[in-house]
């Protein structure tokens, strides 16, 4: 296992920016620089699948509670019950409710969107700690491409063609005879 390898080898990630890595590229070198338990907790994090490894429950716990506080402020907005969207928490972090609070400050759902992933950044750097070089950079280094790689995904064409699909309204073609409910 060489983790001072695979960290200095890793490119730079920057919020904002596409990542000039893979998934599958980080995962592959992450396997052959690794132990098992540490290579299956770097693909739980990149597909956000559940991992008894520690990081991967801290970061899904936090995951939990960013996702918890979104809830209940789009509850808010549209004056509904948020009840059925909470998930269990292990943990409270009232830090990231307030960040979540401030995030739904911006009107525009592509930038509270951001805001949102900025939060999960700074979540990713806090549970990596102040050591550059420990197991947990891996770990915060795969959220944070996971992040970039959602981002980067992201299509204006693609999404404003599917808006278009969700939010057609077919009206009725007059020319066409009306149906038997139509008579009604």
């Amino acid at each position: 296992m060489s983790l001072i390898y695979l960290l200095s080898s890793l490119p730079m990630l920057k919020f904002g920016t596409a990542p000039s890595v893979t998934a599958e590229t980080f995962a592959a070198a992450c396997r052959e620089q690794l132990g098992n338990a540490d290579a299956e907790a770097v693909e739980a994090v990149l597909n956000s699948e559940t991992c008894s490894h520690p990081f991967v429950v801290a970061w899904q716990d936090r995951e939990t509670i960013l996702r918890n506080a979104t809830a209940r402020e789009r509850a808010r907005l549209t004056g509904t019950d948020s009840a059925r969207w909470l998930r269990d928490a292990k943990g409270c972090d009232m830090r990231i409710e307030g960040m979540v609070d401030d995030a739904f400050q911006e009107s525009d759902p592509l930038r509270r969107d951001e805001e949102l992933d900025k939060i999960r950044w700074l979540i990713a750097d806090e549970l990596q700690g102040p050591d550059p070089l420990c197991k947990n950079a891996v770990f915060t280094y795969a959220a944070k491409l996971a992040i970039l790689l959602r981002r980067a995904a992201l299509d204006a064409e693609k999404g404003a063609a599917e808006f278009k699909k969700m939010t057609a309204v077919r009206l009725p073609d007059e020319s066409a005879e009306p149906s038997q409910d139509d008579k009604l």
